[in-house]
């Protein structure tokens, strides 16, 4: 719950601040996302404080509708696309590069995939066994 929830708005300073979820239009190259976004939202002037746990909530979302509109895989594809392949977050981020963490920031939708490795693990769902390849070039 938000330290903001019950008090005065900044804003305005005449409406009250209420953490609540509304309807938010997300503009992306021109194309537009309608989705649920929590918040704390003024009830006179409509001005919106968004929180690191607020902007959480949509996170993978938005990268979602993002990578759908940049030709890239989402966060959960990438997800269900290493685990389909047998890789855990560190083995696939010392094969294909980007560190330890790296695939953990692209499942949780914190940063994207580049557009090779996007098309590569678009393969690897078409033909899984070809990561054993990968993997043989990786130990040479």
């Amino acid at each position: 719950m938000s330290h903001y929830n019950g008090t005065e708005c900044p804003f305005c300073e005449g409406g009250v601040l209420h953490e609540e979820v509304r309807d938010q239009e997300y503009t992306y190259q021109a194309h537009i996302l309608l989705l649920q976004q929590p918040g704390v939202y003024c009830n006179s002037c409509d001005e919106s404080i968004l929180e690191a746990e607020h902007l959480k909530a949509t996170r993978i979302t938005l990268q979602a509708f993002r990578a759908r509109i940049d030709g890239l895989l989402g966060p959960l594809e990438i997800k269900r696309i290493r685990k389909r392949i047998g890789l855990n977050q560190k083995q696939a981020g010392q094969i294909f590069g980007g560190g330890k963490n790296a695939f953990s920031r692209y499942e949780q939708g914190e940063v994207s995939p580049s557009k090779p490795l996007s098309m590569l693990f678009s393969l690897f769902n078409k033909h899984p066994n070809l990561v054993d390849e990968v993997r043989e070039l990786e130990r040479a």
